[in-house]
């Protein structure tokens, strides 16, 4: 055999081992989710999610679940970190809670420090404008998506089959990933039951014989005097929004604003030209929770009362200096996390003239 002829084979011997160890490499990658304890549904539902994509459960890093979690009698720490430098696709399950957690954040770091290839999903109360998002170790212009982003979950399940050499058939993958939306909304209906008051009794008013009516519910009004006497007083803008709110003076935009602020913990609302991608998340909320569209319809108008009450502020400016982003003043945040009765009897009764009229316009839509 000749000197070339040695070369070649040896080349393509050389060739085919690096092949094998790639494709090896594909074969055995893992995955680690890193999340925090308290959006163990939201993990839940991944790992039925990659599963059902053809990822054996024995390479999925799922500590809240013991099935995927850290084996009996190895310590948590060593064993994570060997893990991690193992380096596994890493995914990101990124929220409030998770910039809330030290471990969480060591996690992060030493994930990062590794250089693992990863992917970041939001749960949909995270707020990507955040001072935590912006400033830590993660790049905040890398393309994440929100766990209920439909189109960017498909591009998701797509890289996923192809890092791992899977051969799900699209069928079966869209079977997958309608399943993953259904269980996303009803973790997320779940979730807004238990925290929101208002979402409670409207659940119960359901179940129970009263039903909502279209006609609004009565207010518990302020006593006249005492609105006559303050007319001519000034008030703290928080203080006159909810005397207004009492005798029936809001618009039903100027309730729903403060009610989706507080029911989604977004304080920080976009207005100019990310007006649109505010709104755009107010109709996922509104479909979501059955509330109607009568904030996303006039979102502009609610935040334009707002800023005449002066009960925002601007947090961001554009390069020309035009405000992008306001937010509530603090004063009306705090009110948030204990809203009066009365402010979810006037949701409750907005959202029952919504869903009336929207029925009623659907019906006069019916071809005959």
């Amino acid at each position: 055999m000749s000197n070339v002829d040695q070369l070649q084979n040896a080349a393509s011997s050389s060739h085919r081992q690096h092949m094998l160890i790639t494709e090896y490499n594909k074969v055995n990658m893992k995955i680690f989710i890193s999340h925090s304890s308290k959006n163990a549904k939201y993990g839940h539902a991944l790992v039925k999610l990659l599963t059902g994509l053809g990822i054996n459960s024995s390479d999925i890093t799922f500590t809240s679940d013991t099935s995927y979690g850290i084996p009996a009698g190895e310590n948590i720490f060593n064993w994570l970190k060997n893990r991690i430098t193992e380096k596994p696709f890493v995914i990101y399950l990124l929220s409030p809670e998770y910039y809330s957690s030290v471990a969480c954040l060591n996690e992060m770091g030493a994930a990062w420090v590794v250089e693992n290839k990863h992917r970041m999903i939001f749960t949909p109360d995270f707020d990507i404008e955040s001072d935590n998002f912006k400033n830590g170790v993660l790049d905040p212009r890398e393309m994440g998506f929100f766990v209920n982003d439909k189109d960017r979950l498909i591009e998701f399940a797509e890289t996923i089959k192809a890092d791992f050499n899977l051969t799900t058939k699209a069928v079966l993958t869209n079977r997958k990933l309608t399943e993953f939306l259904d269980d996303i909304r009803d973790i997320n209906s779940h979730s807004k039951v238990e925290k929101s008051p208002f979402r409670k009794a409207k659940t119960e008013s359901k179940t129970g014989a009263n039903e909502p009516t279209a006609k609004p519910t009565p207010i518990t009004p302020v006593i006249a005097e005492t609105a006559k006497s303050a007319k001519n007083t000034k008030q703290p803008p928080v203080e006159r929004y909810f005397q207004d709110l009492g005798i029936g003076k809001l618009k039903d935009e100027e309730v729903m604003i403060v009610y989706y602020a507080a029911d989604t913990a977004r304080y920080k609302l976009g207005v100019g030209w990310r007006a649109s991608e505010e709104v755009e998340r107010i109709q996922e909320w509104e479909e979501l929770n059955d509330l109607g569209d009568t904030l996303s319809k006039r979102y502009d108008t609610a935040m334009s009362r707002l800023e005449m009450r002066k009960l925002t502020e601007v947090s961001e400016v554009t390069s020309h200096g035009n405000p992008r982003q306001v937010k509530l003043i603090e004063e009306l945040q705090g009110k948030l996390l204990n809203l009066p009765d009365n402010f979810y009897q006037a949701c409750d009764a907005i959202v029952s003239r919504a869903l009336v009229e929207k029925k009623n316009s659907d019906s006069n839509n019916i071809p005959f």
